[in-house]
């Protein structure tokens, strides 16, 4: 399988890709329009968010949003490989799940998008900016 074109989320890597970043090394290179490869592999961004004080989560994900409506970076077939260490989780807010402090902790990953994402099989789904 390969991927999709626009912000696969993913639970096992799909494919090798140009580049891989951390979650905020890519948030800020898309804030500041920079080039990026038209395949490209982020990690971390379970951390990014979990590390958000659980009362600003909801900020930081429209924070983060914002910085992806304002970009041009992913028109066309380019594609972006969110790898998560965690469950995708589609119920009334698009989640992944993950375990932290022998607890569960679910993070709206699918706020970070207009529609919410798709499921294409278990572990991979496919959002637009």
């Amino acid at each position: 399988m390969s991927l999709n074109a626009g912000y696969n989320l993913v639970t096992s890597r799909i494919e090798h890709t140009e580049e891989e970043l951390p979650a905020l090394a890519f948030f800020r290179r898309v804030e500041s329009g920079e080039t990026l490869p038209p395949r490209l592999t982020v990690t971390q961004l379970e951390d990014l968010l979990y590390e958000a004080d659980e009362d600003e989560r909801d900020e930081a994900v429209r924070e983060l949003r914002d910085v992806l409506r304002k970009s041009g970076s992913f028109r066309g077939p380019k594609a972006v490989q969110l790898v998560f260490d965690g469950d995708l989780v589609d119920d009334d807010v698009f989640s992944v799940r993950i375990e932290r402090g022998g607890s569960s902790v679910y993070l709206p990953v699918g706020n970070l998008f207009v529609e919410e994402p798709r499921v294409i099989e278990a572990g991979h789904a496919v959002a637009r900016k």
